[in-house]
């Protein structure tokens, strides 16, 4: 039986009502559709995270050729599935119980490395602000990241590099940099009262991290095998968040700053439904289980749907 939907903390409560306009879903509907529940979230959490496990394992201690391409590719996709999966937790949306939701957030973590806390204070400023330049930390106060990236700027963005280098950067600054000044600086999306609870658990994933790489230096190089593939998903997922926003106006309704995206259902799967993105954006309290029967709802509102791949953006082309 699951457990009571939590009462979500005072710094989470503007993220529990519609950005989008009330009107397109009832009360009735959306109070149904933000029923929380453990099931859909465990399985994914058991298959994913067991399946990372399984590919690191894999991937450090085989020798052939094949099979370390394989285990290596397997470890690169479930990094990048680990993006969804931390971002449902970060909502608290991915299950009913807290503890679970903790519990993948820091699964999620090792292959996003990004700590829960962290995590929760950017995208929650991300939600707050979407694609607004000058409060969107996805942004980074930067005018060109408002455009879809251009020439060499794209090929940069698909190398995952720039994300790998921002989340351990930060954590990494979390971590070591006593609260000061510099915080607003470096991280102006954190909030004064979440500075603490984000250094600890930023020294915390330091320390993991941290451990492994000295691991690797010393004693089993084979390590650096699952660093790799994590920079690969990171690729991955840039070659996807790429889409979410880039391009669109920085001015409007939220369901005009965000693109939904068709996709095969097994990336749906793999994602925590994170492509019906327009509809996560404007109802970001529905949990991920319920955004299908949400899309059905609003599908005729939604003013960006790319189909039938994200190729039709990077090969710049958007259909309405």
């Amino acid at each position: 039986m699951s457990e009571p939907t939590p009462s979500p903390p005072p710094e989470t409560e503007a993220l529990s009502e519609s950005f989008a306009d009330k009107r397109l879903v009832s009360v009735q509907t959306l109070r149904a559709l933000q029923k929380r529940t453990n099931g859909p979230g465990l399985s994914r959490l058991l298959i994913q995270g067991g399946g990372y496990a399984a590919a690191g394992v894999l991937l450090v201690t085989a020798e052939q050729t094949w099979l370390v391409a394989a285990a290596f590719i397997a470890s690169a996709v479930f990094q990048f599935a680990f993006f969804g999966m931390l971002h449902e937790a970060c909502h608290l949306t991915a299950f009913a119980s807290r503890r679970l939701n903790l519990v993948a957030g820091w699964v999620a973590a090792l292959g996003q490395p990004m700590s829960p806390a962290l995590m929760r204070a950017f995208h929650y400023e991300h939600h707050r602000f979407t694609h607004q330049l000058d409060r969107d930390p996805e942004l980074g106060q930067m005018a060109f990241m408002v455009r879809w990236p251009p020439h060499v700027l794209w090929l940069m963005t698909m190398t995952g590099l720039p994300i790998v280098a921002a989340r351990f950067g930060w954590t990494l600054f979390a971590a070591i940099v006593p609260a000061s000044a510099a915080w607003d600086k470096v991280l102006p999306f954190v909030r004064p009262s979440q500075r603490r609870a984000i250094a600890w658990e930023a020294r915390l994933l330091t320390l993991i991290h941290g451990g492994a790489m000295t691991a690797a230096v010393l004693w089993l190089p084979e390590l650096w095998r699952v660093y790799a593939a994590l920079v690969a998903g990171h690729a991955v997922l840039s070659f996807y968040i790429t889409c979410e926003h880039r391009g669109l106006p920085t001015e409007g309704t939220i369901l005009e700053r965000t693109r939904s995206l068709q996709t095969p259902a097994w990336l749906r799967w793999l994602l925590w439904n994170m492509p019906y993105h327009a509809e996560h954006h404007g109802w970001p309290a529905v949990p991920f289980h319920a955004l299908p029967e949400l899309h059905n709802t609003v599908r005729e509102h939604l003013v960006h749907r790319v189909s039938p791949s994200y190729l039709h953006l990077h090969g710049g082309r958007e259909p309405q």
